[in-house]
């Protein structure tokens, strides 16, 4: 039984209110929310199917349906009464925000007009239409000829270009569809605009400014002050009484603050002077000593004022009233939007698509029925929101319709709210947390969740320290306390490690002078790899006593597009096996980009850069002279017009030109004749471009990465578009808008590799040695670069413009949008940072460079605290080293690092010569691209053993084969038989590969823990459940093997199965590609692997097979038999696992499921 702290058990049994928990980093709050719903259904006999919970993603939404199911299947081995809950569980309402919108438009979309069959698309799609739209917005509009529209683009617009325009209405567009009612909050900011400097000082937007401009003048008096004392403490009591009226100035300015004499206040800014303070002969000794500081504290004062002088630099009325002029552009605005938002919803309409704000809009607008609204109160009796602090204003409006007056449970941790960009909006949270904590009638609760079950109390501590001066409300409350006893051995104190770069241009190592402040913080960042690996240290939720491999660390970073090479180019460089864990970057990889020029060729060969790429590549092979080649023998007009006129030349050099443009424009014509993914899978293999990136170094992520392009075009195709050209503008939008694609990922979680991720992908996670990387690096604030700003508490910010005398100057309301957007950037940078921290398990460490060690001590003094960059904003650190660069040198030239800590498939040539090899290679082989290129498995396991496998037609019943359910080649000939349908199958016996076939299917869905535990019955129940899903046909149900599949979980492999899937150690239905030579030649063989798992640290592979046996002949020989026809296949499987990762193939078996038995395979 869990020993729940008292907080937690309060969280546990509280009822009858609502209840908002803030539950800090590591605090169990899945465990303590699970334990809540389970003790509801247990024992207060609430049913699961009556409770809403929410999430905000799909992978814990799936996590928690499976830990409440455990939670209930413990209950019901004794309570069979809570069978029927675990009945329900698959249907409950466990889902994130968007699933639960679309149940709802599922259920109700005849009430908003809306068809059936519509589907969701994605960003890359949503931003196609975007442009769509706005090209037809302002061709319309253009057309018009309307004057307020020329009268707004004289405003906001440029000769040049729409664009400026078109980014302004995305970048509004998307900020009034994070709200309820985009455009009735927009006309009611545009009112605002009309109002008069009394009506607007009761605005929100004033409010802001007001307590903006009392917060700086605060920060001025007070280091006033403390510049005062720290003379009168020197003894030096008349420069004190000279300073004094400073002291007394900034009192009264700040006076003026409080009380909103804006006017006074302007006028004693701008006629401010510090009283010069000069140190007699007597005194000059004392004053010397603290000057730097006296001076620290002036500056931190004048600093401020000059922000508020910001705002005062014109009389605060007037700016009010000029703000008047820019209520007729905004009207036009405000029509642009409305008629933008038209046009893009019918766009989406005629594709019978929906985007994740329609979802969310639509789920809205049916609950605003009454009828509906009251459907789901009565329905949902419970509802429980998770990661609270990431709801957006739109989200808790819809939960605002169903919730009854006490039935809310919401958990979150507003210091962890890091997803403004996705629009959360944590101020909810903290408005609840407010409002619960001082609730006197009972309806509402707050509870802290403060006791951290991760971190040793050494970090705990120091976190503490470091953001109790910097995260507004780290209080108390707010702290992080020990949840878990620790071995003081084993708490390490966090560490920072800052590189003084100031001795870069005289360190005599020229390589070490060039290097970039990311390479040489990764340099320190390898070294403390290296010399943390094998630590030992203490796991204190298990007392066991551990030492450190590369997978118990990583390596976090705000953005990792722009480090990630630097760090995996040197970690590996020293033998270090390194993962990036990038969202990013995928049409930069190499592969991509090439092919993606090919396809750019093809639909249009008149583009010079893309064609010289496709030339310059394995795809041509054209060498960089022969490429200048082409420009000597024509100077003039584009590279793509001189290679057309080279290319009707009547030389070798020509008649090569000419043999590809030939291939270019048959390309051309079949991208009209066949479909999309069908031409591009061709071209791979026609060019034996797929081929040729498998050879190279990282060749499987290559592959990976150009199937995945297949899958993309597939996609593509599913919205109703086909063409080429199509499908190249689509992939232009999505990189215009930086849309997140990112590598295919082929690591999996418990490969022995240091992790490089961004701290947004670490949120939920844990490591138990963290590094933090970048400290000194500087951080992005919003930059004021459309003319035009909405937020929805201040308004409408505008550039006010006089075109006929070229004058133009912000608004008001526009300044003080700005503001507040730096200060929510600035409070979720240090809620970025917390997070970063809080994932430190045993071991911390912070890393950054600095221009000199004496630069960051000044910053220091006087406890000035900047905004720039994570050095800036924390307070001094204790056990902070300051490195000379110069004595990265060492690390440099060591050699790599012994060959057992070394990671093969990462290390390799430098970045320098890898880009050499890339621009040096062609293809060697040409006459094998005339040979056939892939092959499955199952065909090179026939030819390798056809004399053992070999028999007669009248053996053929006796010795069924396997069905196994190889990839098809997608080169195959024309003369492929197609499968039969689906529909015509139905009456028909299945053959024995088709048996085979289901029973593979069976085996990849199957629960191997509830298979172990229920038996039969549980694989009868899913099995009718894949059915009704469409998944298997009724004819196919009844071939099924059931007692045989049931056997194998009582089988010793089966039971070691189960047990890796409990660790998360078992893998099935693996696709790989494997290139191997066969008759001289590079082959891809591609194939599917049923099944395998990780058991100490080495892979079993297994294999399922539906041979039949035969009686007549002792079993020993036909175990014999079969383990020889398979052998060669499992050997295929061995290579391609061993080859994609780091481990070794230990055993090898086979299971068949006509007799139930086991076959170890040996290798």
């Amino acid at each position: 039984m869990t020993d729940w702290t008292p907080q937690q058990k309060t969280t546990i049994d509280e009822r009858g209110r609502n209840i908002l928990v803030a539950a800090a980093a590591g605090s169990g709050k899945t465990a303590v929310l699970v334990e809540r719903i389970r003790k509801m259904v247990t024992e207060e006999n609430v049913s699961i199917d009556s409770m809403l919970i929410v999430t905000f993603t799909n992978a814990a939404a799936a996590e928690m349906r499976e830990k409440i199911r455990r939670a209930l299947k413990e209950r019901a081995v004794t309570r069979p009464e809570l069978r029927r809950q675990l009945e329900l569980l698959p249907q409950a309402s466990i889902s994130t925000f968007h699933a639960f919108a679309l149940e709802v438009i599922r259920r109700f979309f005849y009430q908003i007009d809306r068809e059936p069959d519509f589907t969701i698309c994605d960003e890359a799609q949503s931003a196609v239409i975007r442009e769509e739209a706005l090209d037809e917005l302002l061709e319309t509009s253009f057309n018009g000829a309307e004057k307020e529209f020329f009268d707004f683009l004289d405003w906001y617009g440029s000769e040049r270009s729409n664009d400026a325009i078109r980014t302004m209405i995305q970048n509004l567009y998307r900020s009034l569809m994070a709200l309820p009612e985009p455009f009735e909050t927009l006309e009611e900011k545009i009112r605002e605009l009309s109002l008069s400097p009394e009506e607007y000082r009761q605005t929100k937007a004033m409010q802001f400014l007001n307590s903006v401009i009392l917060k700086d003048m605060d920060e001025a008096e007070e280091a006033t002050l403390a510049a005062q004392e720290l003379l009168e403490q020197a003894g030096l009591e008349r420069l004190a009484d000279k300073f004094r009226p400073d002291t007394e100035a900034h009192e009264t300015m700040r006076d003026m603050a409080e009380h909103g004499d804006y006017k006074g206040l302007r006028e004693h800014l701008s006629g401010f002077r510090w009283t010069s303070i000069r140190a007699k002969k007597e005194e000059k000794a004392d004053f010397d000593m603290l000057n730097d500081e006296f001076k620290a504290y002036k500056e931190k004062a004048k600093k401020a004022r000059s922000r508020v002088l910001e705002f005062l630099k014109d009389d605060v009325d007037s700016r009010i009233e000029g703000t008047r002029r820019a209520v007729s552009v905004a009207r036009t605005l405000q029509k642009l939007l409305k008629e933008y938002d038209r046009i893009f919803r019918e766009k989406k309409a005629e594709r019978k698509l929906l985007d994740f704000s329609d979802i969310e809009h639509d789920c809205l607008k049916i609950l605003k029925n009454p009828e509906t609204a009251e459907f789901y109160r009565d329905r949902f009796k419970y509802i429980f929101i998770d990661e609270y602090q990431d709801t957006s204003v739109l989200q808790e409006t819809i939960i605002g319709m169903i919730r009854r007056e006490n039935n809310l449970f919401m958990v979150g941790d507003i210091k962890q709210s890091i997803y403004k960009f996705r629009l959360a909006e944590p101020e909810i949270f903290q408005s609840k947390y407010d409002a619960y904590g001082s609730c006197r009638d009972g309806s509402s609760m707050k509870i802290d969740l403060n006791r951290n079950f991760r971190s040793k109390p050494s970090i705990l501590s120091w976190i503490n320290e470091r953001f109790r001066p910097i995260m507004e409300g780290y209080d108390e409350d707010a702290c992080l306390y020990p949840g878990l006893k620790a071995d003081a051995r084993y708490c390490f104190e966090p560490e920072v490690k800052l590189i003084d770069t100031s001795t870069r241009e005289y360190v005599d190592d020229e390589a070490i002078a060039d290097m970039k402040n990311n390479e040489l913080e990764a340099l320190e960042v390898c070294r403390l790899i290296e010399e943390n690996l094998g630590r030992e240290y203490c796991d204190s939720r298990t007392g066991e006593h551990k030492r450190l491999r590369y997978r118990d660390m990583v390596i976090l970073m705000r953005s990792v597009s722009s480090n990630a090479a630097a760090y995996s180019e040197i970690l590996r460089s020293r033998g270090v096996p390194v993962f990036v864990d990038d969202s990013d970057g995928y049409f930069d990889t190499m592969e991509i980009n090439v092919f993606m020029n090919l396809l750019a060729v093809i639909d249009n060969q008149y583009q010079d850069v893309p064609l010289i790429s496709v030339l310059r590549s394995e795809i041509f092979g054209f060498s960089t002279d022969q490429l200048a080649e082409v420009r000597k023998r024509q100077p003039e007009g584009s590279y793509a017009d001189a290679f057309r006129a080279v290319a009707e030349g009547d030389d070798e050099f020509a008649e090569r030109c000419g043999s590809v443009l030939q291939r270019l424009r048959r390309w051309k014509i079949l991208s009209r004749a066949v479909p999309l993914t069908d031409l591009v899978w061709r071209l791979l293999l026609e060019t034996g471009y797929y081929i040729a990136m498998g050879a190279m170094p990282n060749g499987t992520q290559r592959q990976a990465n150009l199937r995945a392009l297949c899958d993309r075009t597939e996609r593509f195709e599913e919205n109703g578009q086909s063409s080429l050209y199509g499908f190249m503008r689509y992939i232009d939008n999505v990189k215009r808008n930086r849309v997140s694609i990112g590598q295919v990922r082929l690591l999996g979680e418990n490969d022995d590799v240091v992790r490089i991720m961004t701290i947004h992908k670490s949120k939920g996670l844990e490591f138990p040695m963290v590094i933090v990387s970048g400290m000194g690096k500087k951080l992005m604030y919003s930059r004021a670069g459309d003319k035009v700003l909405f937020h929805k508490d201040i308004g409408l910010g505008m550039y006010l413009e006089d075109p006929e005398h070229s004058l133009e100057q912000r608004s008001l309301t526009y300044d003080i949008i700005i503001s507040k957007m730096r200060q929510e950037e600035y409070e979720e940078h240090i809620r970025v940072l917390y997070v970063a921290l809080t994932r430190a398990r045993d071991i911390l460490y912070l890393t950054g460079t600095v221009r000199s060690e004496e630069d960051y001590e000044k910053g220091k003094a006087a406890g000035a605290r900047g905004q720039t960059d994570y050095l800036s904003i924390l307070d001094r650190m204790p056990r902070t080293e300051f490195i000379d660069c110069g004595k990265l040198t060492e690390l440099r030239t060591q050699t790599a690092a012994p060959e057992e800590t070394k990671d093969d498939s990462a290390a390799g040539p430098t970045l320098a010569e890898r880009v050499e090899q890339r621009l040096s290679y062609r293809y060697p082989y040409p006459t094998a691209r005339k040979l056939r290129s892939k092959y499955s498995v199952s065909t090179l396991n026939e030819e390798a053993h056809r004399p053992v496998a070999a028999r007669s037609d009248a053996d053929e019943d006796m010795y069924a084969g396997d069905g196994e359910t190889e990839k098809p080649d997608r080169d195959s000939e024309p003369e492929t038989v197609l499968p039969i349908p689906k529909f015509l199958q139905e009456e028909q016996r299945l053959t024995a590969a088709e048996k085979g076939t289901v029973c593979h299917g069976i085996m990849e869905r199957i629960d191997f823990l509830r298979a172990e535990e229920e038996g039969e019955a549980y694989i009868r129940n899913a099995i009718d459940e894949f059915v009704e899903a469409g998944i298997f046909l009724e004819n196919e149900r009844n071939a099924v093997p059931v007692s045989e599949i049931a056997r194998f979980f009582r089988t010793g492999l089966g039971e070691r199965a189960v047990a890796a899937a409990r660790k998360g150690m078992l893998y099935r239905e693996q696709p790989f590609d494997l290139m191997m030579e066969r008759n001289g030649e590079n082959i891809i063989v591609q194939g599917i692997i049923d099944c395998y798992f990780v058991e100490d640290g080495k892979i079993v592979l297994l294999d399922y097979k539906t041979n039949r046996i035969n009686p007549r002949v002792p079993f020993e020989e036909e175990r014999k038999r079969i383990s020889e026809m398979y052998r060669e296949q499992l050997r295929i499987y061995a290579r391609a696992l061993e080859e994609a990762g780091e481990r070794s193939v230990g055993e090898a078996y086979l299971y068949l499921f006509s007799v139930g038995k086991v076959i170890g395979v040996s290798l």
